[in-house]
């Protein structure tokens, strides 16, 4: 039988899910801006909704192929460890079906998963929609021009909220091509397990171990190594329940393998120690500094390769690039490493295009929310593209934030002073308006949507 590679069959998974992401992105930005609102919105959904359904079946034939082979291959492996201990075990045909049910119920749990998600993201996307669509009525927008800016507003605001995010039943946030990676490899790791248990119960084996690995998290510490029980009767070891069973999380690399004790030196020792605590943590804390630095290294390269998903792409927004640059740029900050190569370059690439913009001195850039705070006495009327500058002046505290029209031209101004003229300006914080180029003397209170956009620097209280 031919090695399945694993890891590759999940990689096609994963690049099917980014394909979408750069599908619905390019639905968003690409569709150009015309007619009434309504329609507009109606016409876009559906061709998000048609990635989303294409997305859906591509995962179903992936599930069809993937599940079955890694069970199979599994069982196999399981088979050819029992021969290698010279134990004279046959399969049994009559195991067939129970095999073939535990491949439909695993396979299919993932199938739902991923509809589940689907539909999630789908209505997500429906909210926004609605919910700019309605904003914009509100503020007697119709159509023509003013549907660009209604477009411009959705696209910033599904990548605000990440239009690929996805809730889990924890209320965990997940990116939805991280979710898919994360089922995949969880799911292949059940029909693994299951696998290796029920051909277990063919070869008349009721004793399974859970397999070790250094460094470990504080969930898998107390299970690894010990020996569990399938059905439960064997009273000297804890019995294999739902709980222990791997995958423990996530991403789990821990795995089961066949237990004959009559061929285990160290029996006593092994029966001794699957009897101590299941839940209690053991690591050292030079196991758990160790964890915490392999999860550390896990999560910069994560973030390194999601930040170059986006600075690659022909389709995102310019703001999100320098969002992307910056998270980048951090990533190695805060690992006390130099950027080289590639990294280097678009590092410094976007570095210089900032400071062709000539903001001023800039003290941040957000690598969440992509929002520049600069220092000085004022801000420049033309930046970038749909973004977004606070104004930091000598008392520490921003004092001005201004948002960009998709042309980098400024379009909004909410100031956090009364400017010294508290008789001028009795109301803190305000808006100004920029029209035709021009900052409006007059200024306005906030809508209930421009309050939301300064909670991160404002409080009433």
């Amino acid at each position: 039988m031919s090695q399945l590679d694993e890891e590759k069959l999940i990689q096609q998974l994963i690049e099917l899910y980014r394909w979408a992401f750069e599908q619905i992105l390019q639905i968003i930005i690409t569709k150009e801006a015309k007619g009434h609102a309504i329609g507009y919105w109606k016409d876009m959904l559906k061709e998000v909704y048609d990635i989303l359904n294409q997305l859906d079946e591509e995962t179903r034939k992936w599930v069809q192929q993937v599940i079955g082979q890694v069970y199979s291959q599994s069982s196999a492996e399981t088979w050819a460890y029992l021969n290698n201990l010279g134990m004279a075990v046959k399969e049994n045909p009559g195991f067939a079906q129970v095999h073939q049910k535990a491949i439909d119920v695993v396979a299919q749990n993932m199938v739902v998963s991923m509809h589940e998600s689907f539909q999630f993201i789908g209505r997500r996307i429906n909210d926004v929609f609605r919910q700019v669509a309605l904003e914009e009525t509100g503020r007697k927008m119709a159509s023509g021009t003013t549907i660009k800016d209604m477009k411009q507003m959705v696209i910033q605001r599904l990548l605000d909220q990440g239009h690929t995010a996805f809730v889990d039943k924890l209320g965990r946030k997940w990116r939805l091509d991280s979710y898919a990676e994360m089922v995949a490899r969880t799911t292949t790791r059940e029909a693994a397990s299951a696998a290796t248990i029920n051909t277990c119960r063919e070869a008349g084996l009721d004793l399974v171990k859970i397999t070790t690995h250094y460094p470990t998290c504080e969930k898998c510490a107390p299970l690894q190594g010990k020996v569990f029980s399938i059905s439960g009767k064997d009273k000297r070891y804890p019995k294999l329940t739902d709980e222990y069973r791997p995958p423990i999380h996530p991403n789990c690399r821990h795995t089961l393998q066949p237990y004959v004790r009559e061929l285990d030196p160290d029996a006593d020792k092994v029966q001794k120690y699957s009897n101590t605590s299941l839940t209690k943590d053991p690591r050292s804390e030079e196991e758990k500094k160790a964890y915490k630095e392999m999860r550390d290294m896990v999560t910069i390269a994560t973030n390194r390769r999601r930040a170059r998903e986006v600075l690659y792409s022909e389709n995102t927004p310019l703001v999100e690039k320098v969002k992307a640059a910056e998270k980048l740029k951090k990533s190695y900050e805060k690992s006390g490493t130099r950027p080289v190569g590639k990294d280097a370059q678009i590092i410094k690439q976007y570095s210089q295009y900032l400071d062709n913009l000539k903001l001023g001195k800039i003290v941040n850039i957000d690598e969440k929310s992509g929002i520049i705070t600069v220092e000085g006495r004022s801000i420049p009327r033309k930046a970038l593209p749909n973004g977004i500058v606070d104004l930091k002046r000598e008392s520490g505290k921003v004092e001005q934030r201004r948002f960009y029209d998709e042309n980098g031209h400024a379009k909004l101004d909410i100031d956090l002073t009364d400017h010294n003229k508290p008789w001028f300006h009795p109301v803190v914080p305000h808006a100004h308006d920029w029209v035709k180029g021009k900052r409006s003397k007059k200024w306005r209170e906030l809508t209930k949507e421009e309050n939301e956009l300064i909670k991160d620097i404002w409080s009433d209280d």
